[in-house]
C-alpha cells in the first residue's frame, strides 16, 4: 500500500503531460487554420487582381458579315497588336494587324471554309464556329502587357446565286484565357471536334 501515493502521483503528472501535448496540438491546429485562411485570402486577392487585369476582346460583325471589328472590354486598356491564329487548313499562315481598330476580315478564311463545307457535302444555309487564337499586345495604366486567349468566330453559309456558298461573319465569343504552349496545335484539334461535318 506504500506504493499508492507513488502511483497516485505518476498518474497525475501523465495526465498532466497529456494537458500539455493537446494544448500544443490544439494550439498547432489553430496556428495552421489561422495560415490557411490567411493563404486563402491571399490567393482570393491575387485571383482579383488577375481578374481586374485581364484582357478580354469582343467583336461585332458588320451588316454585311464581312468583318468583325476587335475592341478590349475594358476601356482602359488600349491594343497596340493583335495576332490570330485559324486552323491551318482554312488560313495557312497567321495574320497581324497593326491598327487601332483591329478587326477580322472574312477573306482570311473564306476558301477554306468553302472548301471545309465541300468536304463535309453540306447543303442549303447554316452556321458553325470556328477557333482562332489571338496574341494581343495592349497598353494598361502605361504598361504595354501581353495576353493569349482562345476564341470562337461564328459564322454563317448560304447558296450563292452563281454555286458555292457566302460566308458571313457573326460575331467573337472568349473560350479560355491564359493559353499556354502550342497555340496552333490546340486551335487545329479544336477545329477537327467543330468542322462541318458529312451527313450520317
Amino acid at each position: 500500500m506504500a506504493d499508492a501515493p507513488g502511483r497516485r502521483q505518476r498518474f497525475w503528472l501523465t495526465a498532466g503531460e497529456i494537458v500539455g501535448v493537446l494544448a500544443l496540438v490544439i494550439a498547432g491546429l489553430n496556428y495552421w487554420e489561422g495560415r490557411q485562411q490567411h493563404a486563402e485570402a491571399n490567393r482570393q486577392a491575387e485571383s482579383s487582381a488577375r481578374a481586374e487585369a485581364a484582357f478580354v476582346a469582343v467583336g461585332a460583325a458588320d451588316r454585311e458579315g464581312r468583318s468583325i471589328v476587335i475592341s478590349p472590354l475594358k476601356a482602359a486598356q488600349a491594343i497596340q497588336t493583335q495576332r490570330y491564329l485559324f486552323p491551318k487548313d482554312l488560313s495557312a499562315s497567321p495574320h497581324e494587324i497593326n491598327a487601332a481598330r483591329p478587326e477580322i476580315d472574312v477573306g482570311w478564311i473564306a476558301e477554306g471554309l468553302r472548301a471545309a463545307l465541300g468536304a463535309a457535302h453540306a447543303k442549303g444555309a447554316g452556321e458553325g464556329v470556328i477557333p482562332v487564337a489571338v496574341e494581343t499586345t495592349y497598353v494598361e495604366e502605361g504598361d504595354e502587357r501581353t495576353d493569349l486567349s482562345l476564341y470562337r468566330v461564328g459564322y454563317s453559309w448560304k447558296p450563292r446565286l452563281f454555286g458555292g456558298e457566302q460566308i458571313r461573319l457573326r460575331g467573337l465569343a472568349l473560350v479560355r484565357r491564359g493559353l499556354t504552349g502550342d497555340a496552333q496545335k490546340l486551335v487545329d484539334a479544336r477545329w477537327e471536334a467543330e468542322r462541318p461535318k458529312p451527313p450520317a
